[in-house]
């Protein structure tokens, strides 16, 4: 009840946030060591930043860019009313340094609501303004600046008063970085966005007659963002930056969404009947721009005063959907029950050939505890309702304007007399009969309760089916377009079990206790392609090359690989891998993965793949428990998936760059420690030996990854052990320069 005087609440939290770990790095002379260490094994003289340890500084940049953080968050508000009226009125504003040196985050936010009600008239209004800034991370570096500063080296000067921005520089042969404090100087590198958020809702509501009500909702929301970046003069010793530039980008978003309803709500003795009936328009409206320029005078941030390098480019779109729908639902003494729901979309990003679809449901309930015959003679028993229901749903997610191709201006042609003739050419691929995508799904379900609701269980089985799927579907680059065209590929069905079992029970007044097991069982599989032999690609990895295909009978992106057998030992080993006295890996040398020729052509190509696996779980399971004392409560939750496959790409190369890039060790140490070639090394790191195959997920967990993200394909369990002892002495080489490493940090 909010007639009387305002209730006025006041609310101020204050804390602190700090790094929950820091990372073990090496000091000065641990680095020093080290690096020195790997490149004698190379044949190189140490670097001369990890010489002369006395005269340079043995920095701990962790410390020095991470740190306690204050949080804060203060909120004030008033509520009240009348007889016909209530209101709320509330400010807030957050103020969230971040644990990162150098950036921050604020929020202001205001909000106002209005309720009034009087005989069949009611009406009401909400309005949220938030505005919201803040200093991101320099995140145009490899690494990030949290990258940035893991891998910057101990013996780097802090500050160089003789280097342009006061910071100082790396020489010689090391990493090239951006230096982490200059990385956070606004003189230097200042970033800061700000957002706008305007959230309103208005309505209006009319009982006509007993029952019946109209209702009109208007909500638009708008939202206004902005982007600046500076960059000034500096000289980070490999690193430099001899002139200034900045970069503003802004958008403007505005969704307006307007709703007609109409509901009847009545009941007739053992009857209950309820109805709805609507109209909606939707309006979406987007618009960005960006301009940058160089060469301003120093401290000067405006693009008007740059010099040189301006540069502009914007682009807007709209997109408008509309919907007519209804819905009926009777039920009978509670006991029989049934739903029914239509409704017609009609979307802008569709042609008008294809812009409207229909969209129908239907579900039925039989409450079987409402059943005389139950109630008198099942007394434990709570609940017991069997269900059904049908229905079809509509997916118009994609960006506008696919239907039609985007025009492209600028493009010059040759008049073959050394001139050139200015034109456009629709450089985009379109697709002029793209429809609503559709998915029906049939479903039955269960819901229990008994022992004086201390039993639960919701279980249901169904049957999901998509057809006419909105997908980018691949495109030879011969054809000259710039993308890969949306179109409507196929159908695709999942289908399983879901269900959650649980137990609740209050000891006495203070003490009570819940556990809780859910689970999910799905299948999934494309049944058919737009096309009978259609295959789309994707999870693609270093060098363009694909792991995963969709096709039918099988699932979405299931993991297609070459499989392993092993490696080469000798150069025997390779002229024996042969068919019909052809070579069948005739580039490979001892030390070498050994490809199985599965379509047995004599040649290792992409018609060797095989299936190997899903990306989606067959179950998904968690198991939750609870215990509530008076006020006090604990929680506690499990949560996990099995039945799929995951496959780590980065394994070998992230592992040996990471390595390198933070501890400046050289490839040819690595080549050494592992007994192969510097050139094997080489491709590794750089993707080019990255061959999808089974056997990338052993090296990768000999590698020290974690072999619960690895895709092991068909490898048996023997052939596993034995490549495993093959490549022990591998393993051991690896660890003992980790060793080496691990020990310099401690």
């Amino acid at each position: 009840n909010t007639e009387g005087k305002p209730i006025i609440d006041l609310s101020a939290n204050v804390g602190v946030s700090s790094p929950s770990k820091y990372l073990d790095l090496l000091d000065a002379a641990g680095w020093a060591e080290v690096t020195t260490v790997s490149r004698r094994a190379a044949g190189l003289s140490p670097l001369e930043m990890a010489q002369d340890l006395a005269s340079k500084p043995d920095n701990d940049w962790q410390d020095l860019m991470f740190g306690p953080a204050l949080m804060q968050n203060y909120a004030l508000s008033v509520k009240g009313g009348g007889k016909y009226s209530t209101y709320y009125n509330s400010v807030g504003y957050t103020n969230q340094d971040g644990v990162m040196k150098g950036t921050n985050y604020q929020r202001y936010t205001l909000q106002s609501k209005q309720d009034f009600k009087k005989g069949i008239f009611q009406a009401g209004t909400n309005v949220v303004l938030t505005y919201d800034q803040s200093n991101p991370l320099y995140s145009v570096i490899r690494g990030g600046m949290v990258g940035h500063t893991l891998q910057a080296i101990p013996t780097w000067e802090q500050y160089d008063e003789n280097r342009t921005g006061g910071y100082g520089g790396l020489y010689g042969d090391v990493v090239n970085l951006t230096h982490p404090l200059g990385m956070v100087d606004d003189n230097l590198m200042k970033r800061y966005s700000d957002n706008v958020k305007i959230f309103a809702n208005a309505y209006v509501s009319v009982e006509l007659m007993k029952g019946l009500k109209y209702k009109l909702n208007l909500t638009p929301d708008f939202q206004f963002y902005r982007y600046n970046s500076y960059e000034g003069l500096f000289d980070f010793g490999l690193a430099k930056h001899d002139i200034t530039a900045v970069t503003e980008q802004q958008t403007r978003t505005r969704n307006i969404l307007v709703e007609n309803l109409l509901t009847f709500d009545r009941t007739f003795g053992d009857h209950k009947v309820s109805a709805l009936v609507g109209y909606t328009y939707q309006d979406s409206r987007y618009r960005y721009m960006q301009g940058s320029g160089q060469g301003m005078p120093t401290g000067i941030t405006e693009i008007d005063a740059a010099s040189q390098g301006l540069a502009v480019s914007g682009n807007s779109s709209r997109s408008v959907l509309t919907s007519i729908l209804g819905r009926a639902f009777y039920s009978y003494k509670n006991r029989y029950l049934l739903t029914a729901t239509i409704r017609r979309d009609g979307s802008s990003k569709f042609g008008s050939n294809y812009r409207y679809g229909n969209f129908p449901s239907v579900s039925v309930g039989w409450n079987i505890a409402e059943e005389d015959f139950v109630k008198n003679s099942v007394s434990w028993l709570d609940q017991l309702k069997l269900r059904g229901g049908y229905g079809v749903l509509g997916n118009q997610e994609i960006d506008n304007y696919q239907y039609v191709s985007v025009v492209t201006t600028g493009i010059n042609y040759p008049d073959g007399k050394s001139g050139l003739i200015q034109g456009a050419f629709p450089k985009t691929f379109a697709n002029p009969d793209i429809k609503w995508e559709e998915t029906a799904m049939t479903n039955v379900g269960i819901d229990f309760m008994a022992l004086r609701n201390r039993l639960t269980l919701t279980a249901d089985w169904y049957v999901k089916n998509t057809k006419d799927i909105l997908l980018n579907v691949p495109i030879p680059i011969s054809t000259g377009g710039a993308n890969d065209p949306i179109r409507n590929a196929g159908k695709i069905r999942n289908q399983g079990f879901e269900f959650n079992l649980g137990w609740n029970e209050s000891l006495n007044k203070d003490l009570s206790y819940g556990v809780s097991f859910l689970g999910t069982y799905n299948k999934n599989e494309v049944v058919e392609m737009g096309a009978e032999s259609q295959v789309i690609t994707g999870g693609t990895i270093h060098g363009g090359t694909y792991t995963s295909r969709t096709l039918a009978g099988y699932p979405i992106g299931g993991f297609w690989l070459i499989p392993t057998d092993g490696y080469f030992n000798s150069t025997e080993e390779v002229q024996a891998h042969q068919k019909d006295g052809v070579l069948i890996q005739p580039s490979a040398e001892p030390g070498d993965i050994r490809f199985k020729d599965t379509n047995n052509d004599g040649t290792i190509n992409d018609e060797d793949r095989v299936y190997c696996g899903s990306p989606f779980p067959k179950f998904t399971y968690s198991i939750n428990g609870n215990i509530t004392y008076k006020n006090v409560d604990f929680s506690i939750g499990f949560q996990g998936v099995t039945g799929n496959k995951i496959y780590n790409a980065e394994a070998v190369g992230k592992r040996i760059r990471s390595l390198r890039d933070s501890k400046g060790i050289t490839q040819e140490y690595l080549a050494e420690k592992f007994g192969a070639k510097t050139e094997t090394i080489r491709k590794y790191e750089n993707g080019e030996s990255h061959i999808p195959s089974d056997r990338l997920a052993l090296l990768a967990k000999i590698l020290d990854t974690s072999a619960d993200n690895i895709l092991y394909g068909d490898q048996q369990e023997n052939d596993m052990k034995q490549l495993i002892e093959k490549f022990d002495r591998l393993e051991k080489s690896f660890k003992s320069l980790e060793k080496i490493i691990i020990e310099k940090s401690l």
